[in-house]
């Protein structure tokens, strides 16, 4: 995904970068925006709301 795309984020907490991080955002502080571990996955944002780039986000998970 491009550096320009954006996601929409609605919540007031958020999960520390560790090391299931596979997205991170730079908003204030550093924190994941995307994690992964084991056969899970999970974001912190919203895709559905994210218009071109949520639903490429969408695609993707669907051919993981």
């Amino acid at each position: 995904m491009e550096d320009s795309s954006f996601c929409y984020f609605v919540h007031g907490y958020y999960a520390g970068l560790g090391t299931d991080t596979i997205a991170r955002t730079d908003y204030i502080q550093p924190y994941s925006s995307g994690l992964h571990k084991n056969n899970f996955y999970g974001v912190q944002f919203h895709p559905e709301k994210s218009a071109v780039t949520g639903e490429q986000i969408l695609k993707n998970f669907i051919q993981i």
